[in-house]
Parts: structure tokens; sequence; C-alpha cells
């Protein structure tokens, strides 16, 4: 083999781990997002960031009064982000929620949080 296959084999092998640790990665979130509380309201925001920032998924779940039941965070570059709740978040209602206030000093954090809400606001 020459150094040019070689490269191109290292190449797929690398594409396809990715690809394989991607679909674990659905899967994580997928799980999550299916054990959460259910209520009259489920919403999900994505940050919008550039590359090699990490990227946040957040869903809350909202009962018949407006008030926060649970909610995951997903946070990371790689694809090894677990998901975790966001316990400041439980008991909240909608009007309370302020997303500058809950992550200060996380713009993408804000950002996703503010478009979960978006439909409730």
């Amino acid at each position: 083999m020459n150094i040019t296959t070689t490269l191109i084999v290292i190449a797929l092998i690398a594409w396809c781990t990715q690809i394989i640790f991607s679909w674990f990665q659905i899967r994580r979130f997928n799980h999550a997002f299916l054990a959460m509380k259910k209520g009259t309201y489920l919403g999900v925001g994505r940050s919008q960031t550039k590359r090699f920032k990490p990227r946040v998924l957040i869903a809350i779940s909202l009962d018949e009064n407006q008030v926060v039941i649970d909610s995951i965070l997903m946070k990371g570059i790689t694809v090894f982000a677990l998901p975790k709740p966001i316990n400041q978040l439980h008991g909240l209602s909608v009007a309370e929620i302020i997303p500058e206030n809950i992550f200060p000093n996380d713009l993408a954090c804000q950002n996703a949080l503010a478009v979960a809400l978006t439909a409730k606001k």
C-alpha cells in the first residue's frame, strides 16, 4: 500500500467512527428526552455557534400552569457530551425564566434556552 491509499483508509475509518459515535450521542439524547416528565409543552432549543465552540441542546417540559417540571442540557464539542438536568429551572414558571440569569456566563446556553421557550413566551 502506498501513502495515498493509507491516508484514504485512515480517513474512511475516522469517518465511520464519527458516524457510530454520533449515532450513540443521538441515542443518548433520545433516551433522556423520552424519559422526561411529560407536560403540556415540550420545547427543544439549540444554540447557533460557530465551529469549534460547544453546541448546546436544551429540552424543557412545562405543565399546564407553565411551570418547568423537567429539563435536560447537552453541551459539548465532541460526541461524548451527556444529557444533564438543569435543576435551577425546575419549579420556575415561564415568566420567571430569564436565560441571562440562569446562565450568566454562557451565551450559547442562553440562546438555546431562549429558543426552547420561544413558543411559550
